[in-house]
């Protein structure tokens, strides 16, 4: 059976899933079907976590998660997104346990302020957050934690890059883990060439990058997000006889852009980040001081 030896760990709304169908396009890499089917979350154990909604559990069993990648076999990588591995406290560890050989990761960094924002907002998009204010949702996150809320759903503590990071650097060593920046994306191409010289394949292979990456918007009703959030009759209609530009200028009108984050949340955020701002400057060697701003 053929197992994973590439993961992008995360974190979520940081481009990861641009990266995934980029990356999806290279001829000697094979992604996961399932973009991210969060085995390691679980590894065979019914989750102790809970979500707001009922909420997809990921996939449990290892057979089953064995069996995205049947069609990879051949592949010389073989990976899959599970944007939750970064911050979960337990998969780095379950992952070193169940493969014989070190994969190679990359983990993709936001500004944990603006990361946490944006991750908020998708969720009140998806009409899965209860908090009406991205304030109230972070004042709740330590009820979140007791209650054993799933981390998805945490969105500040997501953001301690450093703390995370030092798991899979623990484990696995710098050698295994590429950390990319949101803010490189700018150049893509240039992204892609990292990962995938990186990844020991050819890094000269053309990625059509098929637009911008999706920012979020708010729903301006239950009925709008689950037209856009789900598979229904009304999204595969319009998908069969709308083209894709009709279909881009509908979703902005069933949308808001969501309002900006307010001066005083940002500030005491980056005060909340800024020990592990410098804790992630000192483990990736990069710059990171436009974060503390």
């Amino acid at each position: 059976m053929s197992t994973p030896n590439f993961f992008i760990l995360g974190a979520p709304r940081s481009a990861t899933t641009f990266l995934y169908r980029a990356v999806a396009q290279h001829p000697q890499i094979y992604m996961s079907p399932v973009k991210e089917p969060a085995f390691f979350s679980h590894d065979e154990r019914e989750p102790k976590w809970i979500t707001p909604v009922a909420a997809p559990r990921g996939i449990v069993q290892w057979a089953d998660y064995l069996k995205l990648f049947d069609a990879g076999a051949s592949y010389p990588v073989r990976g899959e997104a599970s944007t939750g591995y970064l911050a979960d406290a337990y998969a780095a560890q379950r992952i070193q346990l169940r493969l014989k050989e070190p994969p190679y990761m990359v983990a993709v960094l936001r500004h944990p302020a603006d990361r946490a924002y944006s991750h908020y907002v998708y969720h009140r998009m998806g009409t899965v957050e209860p908090a009406p204010t991205f304030e109230e949702a972070i004042k709740d996150e330590d009820n979140r934690r007791a209650h054993h809320w799933n981390m998805q759903w945490r969105y500040r503590e997501t953001g301690l890059y450093g703390q995370h990071l030092a798991r899979y650097l623990d484990l696995f060593g710098s050698s295994r883990l590429l950390v990319l920046l949101h803010e490189e994306f700018d150049d893509a191409p240039a992204v892609f060439r990292r990962v995938f010289g990186f990844l020991g394949i050819d890094d000269q292979v053309p990625i059509n990058l098929g637009g911008k990456v999706n920012e979020s918007g708010v729903s301006k009703s239950s009925f709008a997000a689950w037209i856009l959030q789900n598979r229904n009759p009304v999204k595969l209609l319009a998908r069969k006889i709308l083209p894709a530009a009709a279909r881009s200028k509908l979703r902005h009108q069933l949308t808001d852009r969501p309002p900006a984050m307010t001066a005083q949340t940002r500030a005491d955020l980056i005060a909340f980040y800024r020990e592990d701002i410098l804790r992630t400057q000192a483990l990736i060697g990069r710059d990171l001081s436009a974060w503390l701003k």
